[in-house]
């Protein structure tokens, strides 16, 4: 019986020390940095944006245009 004891209590030790030690590396991940980051790319990219779809709109109307002269 002592034997199934020690089992028991050192399979909870692991246990208990991988839980702690998973929640000690998880807490040390910073992400604010990189959320930071990319939320100051988002008027960048919605300039790119805008300009792309000018563009396919010049196009589309210089076609417009062509078509009606011709």
């Amino acid at each position: 019986m002592k034997t199934v004891n020690k089992v028991v209590f050192s399979s909870a030790a692991a246990a208990t020390l991988a839980i702690a030690s998973a929640q000690a590396s998880a807490a040390a991940v910073d992400v604010a940095a990189v959320v930071t980051d990319i939320g100051a790319q988002a008027v960048p990219i919605g300039l790119i944006g805008t300009a792309v779809l000018l563009i396919f709109l010049a196009v589309k109307a210089f076609h417009w245009v062509r078509k009606a002269l011709a």
